[in-house]
């Protein structure tokens, strides 16, 4: 596993942050070679292997979370055990105070049923997508995005129902 490196002031992500404690910033503050790509999306280098180019694709959704994509195949569980984060740092609100509390994360009966019926919606918006580029139509950065979140998705679903890791 690579460690990070403290980053240079000098950065997009340091010259352009709100610095709130937000999940977005709790995760770009940890990362080098932070780049602004657009709205709410950046790419850095994966602290997870020895990345010499950005790999790491990372968006803040509207509701604030943060979306991870390693595009050399490291697992988002893999990042963020890297960046001495959990699952929970990428979504804001109760999910973390009640973390940051004390009282213990929030757990509840695995539902087979519920991963499964996630990942057939998962595998229904890949082929959607998929016949759409078949047909001719042209990939734009929503479609590749919503895809590597199915991906993400389909991935994490495995891996909560046995481990299974793609």
């Amino acid at each position: 596993m690579h460690t990070p490196k403290s980053r240079s002031a000098g950065t997009a992500y340091a010259s352009t942050s709100r610095h709130d404690g937000s999940p977005i910033d709790c995760v770009l503050s940890r990362l080098e070679r932070v780049k602004r790509t657009g709205p709410d999306r950046w790419i850095a280098r994966c602290p997870a292997h020895d990345d010499r180019r950005p790999s790491l694709s990372i968006h803040e959704a509207e509701d604030r979370k943060v979306l991870l994509k390693c595009w050399s195949g490291c697992s988002v569980q893999a990042i963020l055990e890297v960046l001495g984060l959990s699952l929970a740092d990428l979504f804001p609100g109760d999910r973390r105070s009640l973390r940051e509390s004390g009282t213990g994360s929030m757990r509840r009966t695995f539902d087979y049923r519920e991963a499964l019926t996630g990942i057939a919606h998962e595998a229904t918006v890949a082929r959607l997508i998929i016949e759409a580029v078949n047909r001719g139509d042209e990939m734009d950065i929503e479609s590749l995005d919503r895809l590597a979140l199915a991906e993400q998705r389909i991935s994490d679903a495995l891996q909560s129902v046995a481990g299974v890791r793609p």
